[in-house]
């Protein structure tokens, strides 16, 4: 007998379902955290020198930024708004600086947050000397 075209012999075993199907009926089963690396040994030693086990990045890449980080930034930079995107912005990058002290190998956007904040303080001291100045010229 011939084999079907393509390569492809008959399934082995016995036929369906192979390894890595479960028993009918289980249901509710947590699937697996992480799909595990599997291969060669080359393959093994790779992965192993490539990526960071602490945050499961790539070694040298930093973790995402929070969207409080991202928030403050853009608050800070938006100055044509008065002091409530400065107010929004300082605070914002309060609690983006916490989560990042709190867990730093998973969140990012430090820096981010602390230019956020400079920005919002930047932002309230501009509106300060606006409301001083039109104060003393209205006189």
């Amino acid at each position: 007998m011939q084999p079907p075209p393509g390569g492809y012999g008959p399934p082995r075993g016995g036929g369906y379902p192979g390894p890595g199907y479960g028993q009918p009926g289980q249901v509710g089963q947590a699937a697996p955290a992480y799909k595990p690396i599997t291969g060669s040994a080359e393959t093994m030693a790779m992965h192993a020198m490539t990526i960071d086990p602490k945050t499961g990045l790539p070694k040298g890449e930093k973790p995402p930024a929070t969207p409080a980080a991202v928030l403050s930034l853009v608050c800070g930079i938006l100055l044509c708004l008065g002091p409530v995107t400065g107010l929004t912005a300082i605070v914002a990058g309060l609690v983006a600086r916490a989560q990042v002290q709190r867990r730093p190998a998973v969140t990012g956007g430090g820096n981010m947050a602390a230019i956020g904040i400079a920005l919002g303080a930047f932002n309230l001291v501009i509106f300060a000397f606006a409301v001083f100045y039109y104060l003393s010229v209205a006189e």
